[in-house]
């Protein structure tokens, strides 16, 4: 009993100094990548319907698509770093004007496709575990809408586009984390050329979630 109450005695000592002993929170790490996965709006713009002569439910309204990106965080101090880096972004979604009656296809298929490079800065808050951001960045944004299986020969005009949003990282191991992107991007207007429809300014909203390696 003597034994036992003189041990209890020491844990109760102890206890708080192991708690004071311990680490705090690390800092954010240097350097992340992101790969997320997105099914996400393309907008039905009226102007392009037309252009195409078919009206704007004819367009795919939503889209597959990925992200991938590298950030490096130059400063980093407690709970809180300034990151830089950059990301690239696919989008893809296809559409084919049915009979409402039959079901029957009564037209090509139209397809929109988004091509986006865009380098960022965001700022971080959170630790070396875990951590909250929101992020901007502007780059080349193409965005081009066609009808049939083959895209026109000519490229499509890629526009400085800005892109601004926020997210957070969760690590459950070492190296691996869950992670989820919202973001929106504003994307200008297009004039109307023989191989592309021309198309009006829009918000364009993206969630994503994926993986991100530390």
């Amino acid at each position: 009993m003597q034994l036992t109450t003189t041990i209890a005695a020491a844990a109760l000592v102890l206890l708080p100094a192991a708690a004071a002993a311990q680490a705090p929170p690390q800092p954010i790490p240097k350097a992340v990548v992101d790969i997320r996965a997105f099914y996400s709006g393309l907008g039905q713009d009226e102007r392009t319907a037309a252009d195409l002569g078919v009206t704007p439910a004819d367009l795919p309204s939503r889209g597959l698509g990925a992200t991938g990106g590298v950030h490096f965080y130059p400063y980093r101090k407690n709970a809180f770093a300034l990151g830089i880096g950059g990301e690239l972004m696919l989008a893809r979604g296809r559409r084919t004007p049915e009979d409402p009656v039959t079901g029957a296809a009564i037209g090509p298929t139209v397809e929109q496709r988004l091509f986006s490079l865009s380098p960022q800065i965001s700022l971080n808050f959170g630790h070396r575990d875990g951590w909250s951001y929101l992020a901007a960045g502007m780059g080349p944004l193409a965005f081009e809408t066609f009808q049939g299986e083959l895209p026109p020969a000519e490229s499509p005009v890629k526009q400085a586009t800005l892109n601004a949003g926020g997210g957070a990282r969760w690590f459950a191991s070492t190296h691996l984390a869950f992670c989820f992107d919202v973001r929106f991007y504003f994307t200008g207007p297009a004039d109307t050329t023989p191989s592309h429809p021309g198309r009006n300014r829009t918000k364009l909203l993206f969630l994503s979630a994926g993986i991100a390696i530390r």
